[in-house]
């Protein structure tokens, strides 16, 4: 009987998906933040992202949306990178950071490196979903 719960248990662990843990640390969070009237637009980030996939020719790209985090829509879209190369990482993170600069026509944008989201700790109504690019 243990060797049975033993197996389901390890089979468990191995197909829970990864939004499901409690704890997951991203390479990169970008947090869309309000100053009093809604969240800036996400349009300079999205074509960044297409430009920067064409250019290094990566067919995917995805992030975790996670919100919304306030009343004002605010949410962070946290990114894996899993997709790509060591050198591709550290060249989209530089250009993340100087697109979220620009993005400040209602709140900010802001880019954090190695940041734990743990889910625990955020509201009832926040969610989290799969967002390609």
């Amino acid at each position: 009987m243990q060797k049975l719960f033993f197996t389901f248990l390890v089979y468990l662990l191995a197909t829970v998906p990864a939004f499901a843990q409690k704890k997951t640390t991203y390479p990169v969070v970008i947090t869309f933040n309000s100053m009093c009237c809604g969240v800036p637009s996400d349009e300079p980030l999205m074509k960044m992202v297409q430009r920067f996939k064409k250019q290094y020719k990566i067919k995917k790209l995805s992030a975790d949306r996670i919100g919304p985090m306030g009343r004002e829509g605010e949410y962070w879209l946290a990114f894996g990178l899993k997709e790509l190369s060591k050198t591709q990482r550290v060249l989209f993170i530089k250009q993340l950071k100087k697109t979220a600069a620009t993005m400040t026509d209602k709140g900010t944008a802001e880019v954090k490196e190695n940041e734990t989201v743990d889910r625990a700790e955020l509201s009832g109504a926040t969610t989290v979903s799969i967002m390609k690019f």
